[in-house]
Protein backbone atom coordinates (compact mmCIF):
# COMPACT_ATOMS: atom_id res chain seq x y z
CA UNK A 1 0.00 0.00 0.00
CA UNK A 2 3.16 2.84 1.08
CA UNK A 3 4.70 1.91 -2.23
CA UNK A 4 0.78 3.16 -4.38
CA UNK A 5 1.26 6.03 -2.24
CA UNK A 6 4.77 6.89 -3.21
CA UNK A 7 4.39 6.11 -6.68
CA UNK A 8 0.76 8.28 -6.78
CA UNK A 9 3.02 11.24 -5.14
CA UNK A 10 5.90 11.26 -6.89
CA UNK A 11 3.45 11.54 -10.24
CA UNK A 12 1.47 14.11 -8.78
CA UNK A 13 4.48 15.84 -7.85
CA UNK A 14 5.84 15.28 -11.27
CA UNK A 15 2.48 16.82 -13.11
CA UNK A 16 2.79 19.98 -10.84
CA UNK A 17 6.36 20.56 -12.25
CA UNK A 18 5.12 20.18 -15.74
CA UNK A 19 2.06 22.54 -15.11
CA UNK A 20 4.50 25.24 -13.54
CA UNK A 21 7.08 24.58 -16.17
CA UNK A 22 4.17 25.61 -18.98
CA UNK A 23 3.16 28.35 -17.13
CA UNK A 24 6.08 29.97 -16.67
CA UNK A 25 7.19 29.57 -19.97
CA UNK A 26 3.95 30.68 -21.88
CA UNK A 27 4.24 34.51 -23.00
CA UNK A 28 1.17 35.13 -21.49
CA UNK A 29 -0.05 38.82 -20.56
CA UNK A 30 1.81 42.18 -19.70
CA UNK A 31 1.82 42.95 -16.17
CA UNK A 32 2.57 46.07 -13.28
CA UNK A 33 2.89 47.81 -16.06
CA UNK A 34 6.08 46.65 -17.61
CA UNK A 35 5.60 45.63 -20.85
CA UNK A 36 2.76 48.11 -22.20
CA UNK A 37 -0.30 49.47 -20.76
CA UNK A 38 -3.47 49.68 -20.89
CA UNK A 39 -5.92 52.54 -21.97
CA UNK A 40 -7.57 54.59 -19.24
CA UNK A 41 -9.67 57.26 -21.79
CA UNK A 42 -11.09 60.11 -20.47
CA UNK A 43 -13.97 61.57 -23.02
CA UNK A 44 -14.04 65.85 -22.88
CA UNK A 45 -15.81 66.13 -25.44
CA UNK A 46 -19.87 67.61 -24.67
CA UNK A 47 -21.45 64.63 -22.66
CA UNK A 48 -23.70 62.41 -25.09
CA UNK A 49 -21.45 63.25 -28.47
CA UNK A 50 -19.14 60.61 -28.48
CA UNK A 51 -19.70 56.64 -28.18
CA UNK A 52 -16.91 54.56 -28.95
CA UNK A 53 -13.07 54.71 -29.80
CA UNK A 54 -10.56 53.33 -31.90
CA UNK A 55 -7.13 52.32 -31.05
CA UNK A 56 -4.51 51.39 -33.65
CA UNK A 57 -0.97 50.85 -32.49
CA UNK A 58 1.25 47.78 -31.13
CA UNK A 59 0.28 45.22 -28.46
CA UNK A 60 2.75 44.19 -25.75
CA UNK A 61 4.38 41.28 -27.87
CA UNK A 62 5.23 43.92 -30.69
CA UNK A 63 2.01 43.08 -32.65
CA UNK A 64 0.07 45.57 -34.53
CA UNK A 65 -3.53 45.66 -33.12
CA UNK A 66 -6.71 47.31 -33.65
CA UNK A 67 -9.87 47.61 -31.11
CA UNK A 68 -12.76 49.64 -31.37
CA UNK A 69 -14.60 50.12 -27.54
CA UNK A 70 -17.70 51.49 -27.23
CA UNK A 71 -17.01 54.50 -24.02
CA UNK A 72 -18.03 56.32 -21.08
CA UNK A 73 -19.50 59.55 -23.04
CA UNK A 74 -18.00 62.55 -21.19
CA UNK A 75 -16.74 59.99 -18.69
CA UNK A 76 -13.51 57.62 -17.82
CA UNK A 77 -13.68 54.40 -19.76
CA UNK A 78 -10.62 52.47 -19.00
CA UNK A 79 -10.04 49.98 -21.49
CA UNK A 80 -8.76 46.30 -19.95
CA UNK A 81 -7.54 43.44 -21.42
CA UNK A 82 -5.59 44.76 -24.20
CA UNK A 83 -1.80 46.34 -23.47
CA UNK A 84 -0.15 49.17 -25.87
CA UNK A 85 3.49 50.09 -26.55
CA UNK A 86 4.85 52.73 -28.47
CA UNK A 87 2.89 54.98 -31.33
CA UNK A 88 -0.66 54.42 -30.51
CA UNK A 89 -3.41 56.29 -32.78
CA UNK A 90 -6.41 57.02 -31.23
CA UNK A 91 -9.86 58.14 -33.09
CA UNK A 92 -13.14 59.35 -31.35
CA UNK A 93 -16.26 58.07 -33.25
CA UNK A 94 -19.93 59.84 -32.71
CA UNK A 95 -21.74 56.49 -33.18
CA UNK A 96 -20.99 53.86 -31.33
CA UNK A 97 -19.20 50.48 -32.53
CA UNK A 98 -16.63 52.95 -34.41
CA UNK A 99 -18.69 53.46 -36.99
CA UNK A 100 -19.37 56.87 -39.88
CA UNK A 101 -15.97 58.54 -39.88
CA UNK A 102 -14.29 59.49 -36.86
CA UNK A 103 -14.87 63.32 -35.08
CA UNK A 104 -11.20 63.47 -33.63
CA UNK A 105 -8.07 61.88 -33.38
CA UNK A 106 -4.74 62.05 -31.99
CA UNK A 107 -1.31 59.95 -31.47
CA UNK A 108 -0.07 59.25 -28.34
CA UNK A 109 3.22 57.40 -27.08
CA UNK A 110 2.43 54.96 -24.48
CA UNK A 111 5.37 53.98 -22.71
CA UNK A 112 7.17 50.70 -22.34
CA UNK A 113 7.10 50.54 -18.37
CA UNK A 114 5.76 52.64 -16.20
CA UNK A 115 4.80 51.90 -12.17
CA UNK A 116 1.22 51.74 -13.07
CA UNK A 117 -1.15 49.26 -15.75
CA UNK A 118 -3.12 52.54 -17.07
CA UNK A 119 -2.00 55.38 -19.49
CA UNK A 120 -3.86 58.09 -19.33
CA UNK A 121 -5.50 59.14 -22.98
CA UNK A 122 -7.66 62.77 -22.53
CA UNK A 123 -10.56 62.96 -25.62
CA UNK A 124 -11.45 66.09 -26.42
Amino acid sequence: MSKNIAARTAVATAGLALAATGVLASPGTASAGTNGQQISYTDHATPGVRHSIELYGYNQNGEESLGCFNIDSGGTTKISGWWWRGDLTVKAYNSYDCQNRYSWGTHVAVPYSQSDDWFPVTGY
